[in-house]
């Protein structure tokens, strides 16, 4: 009998329901591996950093189009970013709670819903039907359907990874999930600066609403899972969530994750700006180097989770030190560069340490938790990974525009060496992954 005290024959069945199952312990679930279910939340996940990253190769010259200021491209981003921190907890608990697949479903649902209306809003405003403060407050609320709802889907994927997987494998796998993540922003700019030279610059936004749909309808239909739902919902939920934020075992994980999505949403949202005033390009040709510097970068960090991460056996302290300081490195390279050549091998640097410090946040807060915390640990990872892009608008698009194209950067450096030394030295992260818990009836030696 495994630990879940069903036989080892039944649990060894796919996707097959145990006999009399009990409905107040988590029904064991087929081991994830490159089947049908880790296609479909591949593909989940692919749309979405496909559709993120023509969305942030298009904004700063969308902006521009529109004539609005540099800095709208991050406020744009920040109120979805805030609703997705406070958001996407409470979908990893109702993901515990009612199953992970009619979340993750909705959640691609509401980011189709999302991208629809962010072209729909930029379409009036290129037609002059909207503008100013009223454009960018539309285009805000469009984008914020993203952060409040589409929130959901992560944290369901995450968790029904976590479901599947032991704890000594947990970290390779979620890095597998990710590179899907990652393959979506290595292809989704190229694709973007192709579309958008041929049909413009809003074609692309409507091209992935319908991806995402599609992708929705796919994860409700043909989604597997036999995890059953809890009959009542837990008593304390926020408490809860706020116990385990600051849980010793998750904490440490939490605040690198913050400062890791600080620099994400600061170098991203400065990336197009940065790319376009110091190569002197305007309109679509700015939109197609910024994809190419996107796409080198994703390319990078699918590389490292792919071919790279499963050989170096690092545990999740050693990800994240390396992590940070190749993110460091690559950040250095792209304040003195001056050609397309040195920004391309600055994107490649910085996705190759995202494609380390990623995993290595998210598979350590993960192993660190009990299997029935998957859920609300799985939504905190995900605010974590959204909180940074709240505050980036302020480092990023004001200080670009007020200070020099170099001071966001320089600030970024500075971090992430702090990050660097945060994870050599905390005492609450651990370099290697834990045993796999005791069965529950058997006592802890």
């Amino acid at each position: 009998r495994n630990r879940f005290g069903v036989s080892e024959a039944a649990s060894s069945m796919p996707d097959t329901p145990p006999p009399l199952p009990d409905p107040s312990r988590a029904a064991p679930n087929a081991p994830i591996g490159r089947n049908r279910q880790f296609r479909l939340l591949f593909v989940c996940l692919l749309v979405i950093g496909a559709g993120n990253s023509m969305l942030l190769a298009v904004a700063p010259p969308l902006v521009r189009e529109l004539r609005l200021p540099d800095s709208s491209v991050g406020w744009i981003f920040s109120l979805s970013a805030l609703l997705w921190v406070l958001m996407s907890p409470g979908w990893g608990r109702l993901s515990d709670r009612i199953g992970r697949r009619p979340v993750a479903a909705f959640g691609l649902g509401a980011y189709a819903v999302s991208m629809a209306s962010f072209g729909f809003v930029v379409m009036l405003g290129l037609n002059g039907l909207l503008a100013g403060f009223w454009l960018f407050t539309w285009l805000m609320l469009a984008r914020a359907i993203f952060g409040a709802f589409g929130s959901a889907s992560s944290p369901a994927a995450q968790a029904y990874i976590a479901d599947r997987t032991t704890r000594m494998e947990r970290t390779e796998q979620l890095a597998g999930l990710t590179a899907a993540f990652a393959l979506g922003q290595a292809f989704g700019p190229a694709v973007c600066a192709a579309l958008a030279a041929k049909f413009g610059l809003v074609f692309p936004i409507w091209l992935v609403a319908v991806l995402a749909a599609g992708a929705s309808f796919a994860i409700w239909r043909f989604l597997p899972e036999n995890t059953p739902p809890q009959t009542e919902r837990p008593k304390g939920d926020w408490r809860q969530s706020l116990a385990l934020m600051n849980d010793k075992r998750i904490s440490a994980y939490l605040i690198y994750g913050f400062a890791l999505s600080v620099v994400a949403g600061v170098t991203v949202q400065v990336f197009g700006l940065f790319t376009m005033d110091r190569l002197n390009a305007q309109g679509v040709h700015g939109s197609e180097l910024t994809a190419a510097g996107f796409m080198v970068n994703a390319l990078a960090l699918l590389a490292t989770q792919m071919a790279i991460l499963p050989r170096l056996k690092l545990g999740p302290r050693g990800l994240m030190a390396w992590g940070a300081g190749l993110l460091a490195l690559g950040v250095g390279v792209q304040i003195i560069a001056d050609t397309l050549a040195a920004l391309l091998v600055a994107q490649a640097i910085q996705g190759l340490g995202a494609g380390l410090a990623r995993p290595g946040f998210a598979g350590g807060a993960s192993v660190a938790v009990q299997p029935h915390e998957q859920g609300n640990a799985a939504g905190l990872v995900v605010a974590a990974n959204g909180a940074g892009f709240v505050f980036s608008p302020l480092i990023g698009g004001v200080i670009y525009e007020t200070v020099g194209m170099n001071a966001p950067l320089i600030i970024m450096l500075v971090l992430l060496i702090a990050m660097m030394i945060f994870a050599l030295r905390s005492r609450r992260l651990r370099d290697a992954v834990t045993a796999e818990p005791p069965p529950p009836d058997t006592p802890a030696a």
